[in-house]
């Protein structure tokens, strides 16, 4: 079998157009090779979608170790699948102990009360520091997983400020939270004098969502994790890779007959809003995707069309 999180991301993706359609496919095979294939029907139709991930394990080899390892760990405890756990960028699973089995713990207790086809949080703990670096203006800088909130911030504070939230590689999707979250800061900016500095805990959020069937067959948990170093906001990058799947999955769909044709992308992004592979795929040949009646990104758990059929 291919990778898990290929299988149920797949399954996303076959549910996604199953719902569009308004016909109810059932995801029957897949042909594995470097990009697998994974068919489904319906009482009318044949559906092939070709799934491919938006990096290359390989460049990163304990990250991806690690994440396999984690799997294996998930599987083996007393919360049953299948879940898909969505690992934002520049983070990823832990590998060292006691910190692996805080995370297992964590993963399995969000887990344990999802219904099938829910969606939640696993929140991790981690630090955020504050510091003042002048009485004068109405500003703050800010470095890390809240650096998109920048502004808010600023609206909150009185003075010159420092944000360092490293550590925050994804905060909470909820706006209420993020919004207490941003509250914090500031009532704790007012406690401080120039040169002073807090540190105070936080809740990093990563989506873990529960599939409604267990596909192929298949149950666990499968985690979508891509290196560390991967940057999805390197056009460079993103178009090279971009280019490069959706010419294996041509490849890969040539040879089955179906009578809609499509590609999946599993691209990792703090948020699915906030992702952008549709200027990566519009930016090359249409060659590429002229063929295919579906192009989408499957992300942090939601299916982000590209192109679909009318």
């Amino acid at each position: 079998m291919p990778d898990r999180a290929l299988t149920y991301t797949a399954a996303l993706l076959v549910d996604w157009f199953a719902e569009r359609s308004g016909r109810a496919y059932a995801l029957d095979a897949v042909i594995d090779g470097d990009v697998p294939v994974f068919v489904a029907n319906s009482d009318a139709s044949k559906l092939a979608v070709a799934m491919a991930t938006l990096w290359e394990p390989e460049n990163d080899p304990a990250a991806e170790d690690a994440r396999l390892a984690m799997e294996e760990r998930l599987d083996a405890g007393n919360v049953r699948g299948p879940y898909l756990i969505w690992v934002p960028p520049r983070a990823a699973v832990p590998g060292e102990e006691p910190n692996a089995s805080d995370f297992v713990m964590r993963a399995q207790m969000a887990c344990a009360p999802m219904q099938p086809g829910g969606h939640a949080e696993i929140d991790l703990p981690v630090k955020i520091q504050l510091a003042k670096a002048r009485a004068e203006g109405g500003y703050a800088s800010v470095v890390g997983g809240l650096s998109r909130f920048w502004t808010a911030i600023t609206e909150r504070v009185n003075g010159t400020f420092h944000v360092n939230s490293l550590q925050l590689r994804r905060a909470p999707q909820a706006e209420s939270v993020r919004t207490a979250l941003l509250d914090q800061i500031g009532e704790l900016s007012r406690g401080l004098n120039v040169g002073d500095a807090v540190e105070f805990d936080c809740a990093e959020a990563w989506t873990v969502q529960r599939l409604r069937t267990e596909p192929l067959g298949q149950r666990g948990f499968a985690i979508a994790q891509a290196p560390p170093k991967i940057d999805p906001s390197d056009g460079t990058l993103m178009r090279r890779i971009v280019r490069k799947r959706l010419k294996a999955a041509n490849e890969a769909l040539a040879a089955v007959e179906a009578d809609v044709k499509g590609v999946g992308l599993l691209a990792i992004y703090e948020y699915a809003d906030h992702e952008n592979v549709s200027s990566f795929v519009k930016s090359l040949d249409p060659g590429l995707y002229a063929g295919l009646q579906i192009v989408a990104a499957i992300v942090d758990g939601e299916v982000r069309p590209v192109f679909q059929p009318r």
